[in-house]
């Protein structure tokens, strides 16, 4: 259903970014978004998933501190995108490339020193696709220059 999307997703990231293409492209599941933060922080049990309960509704955005918007499982080779998600806004677009990026990062056995630079291409990517149309980390997802650091360096 999303193949052709995909393909161009991969095309674009392959070309402007170092990253192989890999057109072997991931499941994407629709979930609520509930279910993306227990994926993201890893909450797989009645006692873990109250944890991130508990830190959401303290408003501190989960265990680390933001909250998950997506998701890509290396395992599965699979992207979780929220139930809302249509794919007809530039943001809800950019997502997609993001965890695109993921994916590209993973088919190529790509290694990091820790999650937080990992994400580093993905942002940048993602920014990079916002700007297409006029928008940003900062106006679409409330991301500024600080939280990209934040998020995107080993030891936070």
């Amino acid at each position: 259903m999303y193949a052709a999307l995909l393909t161009a997703i991969v095309t674009w990231i392959s070309a402007n970014f170092a990253l192989p293409p890999d057109y072997d492209h991931p499941q994407l599941k629709l979930v609520p978004a509930v279910e993306i933060t227990f994926l993201r922080y890893q909450a797989f049990t009645p006692a873990q998933r109250r944890d991130v309960l508990t830190s959401l509704a303290d408003n501190t955005g989960g265990p680390h501190g933001r909250e998950a918007v997506a998701v890509y499982d290396d395992r599965t080779r699979t992207i979780f995108l929220p139930d809302t998600w249509t794919g007809e806004t530039p943001a809800d677009l950019s997502v997609l490339v993001h965890e695109m990026v993921h994916h590209l990062q993973n088919s190529a056995h790509m290694k990091y020193e820790c999650p937080g630079a990992r994400e580093q291409l993905a942002y940048t990517a993602q920014d990079h696709w916002l700007k297409l149309s006029g928008r940003d980390l900062a106006s679409e997802f409330e991301i500024d220059a600080f939280t990209l650091k934040v998020t995107t360096s080993c030891g936070f």
